[in-house]
């Protein structure tokens, strides 16, 4: 009986927390899975805080993005931090792909609490290469893919 009592204590709680923590680190939510952008221009800045390391991206035409990448953490852990500091410095020439954020609108459909404005121009990226080629990351395959039907 309190084993039975226990594991349902666990399984509620996991049930209670896990979706916030979806939602927080889940950026099928965020961003648009079904499309992808491709963008060439110099970083402006490099942040490697929490949640998510970000560069700022500025391409000729003056356009500004800014690409939401890993937790640094995950950049420590899989030997990425380094040579992204080295090679991501200020003014080094990039080409990043990835998803385009998603509309406040199409967010707070998945998740009705969102209340946060969002900037258009925010990719999550798949790709991040210098175009020199000096440094290159990529996201590994999905292991179940976004469903894009009718997208």
């Amino acid at each position: 009986m309190k084993r039975g009592l226990g594991i349902l204590a666990a399984a509620l709680y996991l049930a209670l927390t896990a979706s916030s923590a979806l939602a927080h680190h889940n950026h099928l939510y965020y961003y648009d899975q079904c499309k992808s952008v491709t963008i060439e221009g110099r970083v402006g800045s490099f942040e490697f805080t929490g949640p998510h390391a970000r560069i700022v991206i500025r391409l000729d035409d003056g356009t500004t993005y800014t690409v939401d990448w890993m937790t640094p953490n995950n950049l420590r852990r899989n030997g990425i931090l380094e040579p992204a500091t080295k090679g991501l410095a200020s003014g080094a020439r990039v080409s990043v792909m990835g998803a385009p954020i998603r509309t406040a609108a199409e967010i707070r459909g998945d998740i009705p609490d969102f209340t946060r404005d969002v900037n258009p121009s925010t990719i999550d990226a798949k790709l991040i290469r210098l175009v020199d080629d000096s440094f290159s990351w990529a996201r590994p395959p999905a292991a179940s893919p976004a469903k894009c039907d009718g997208k």
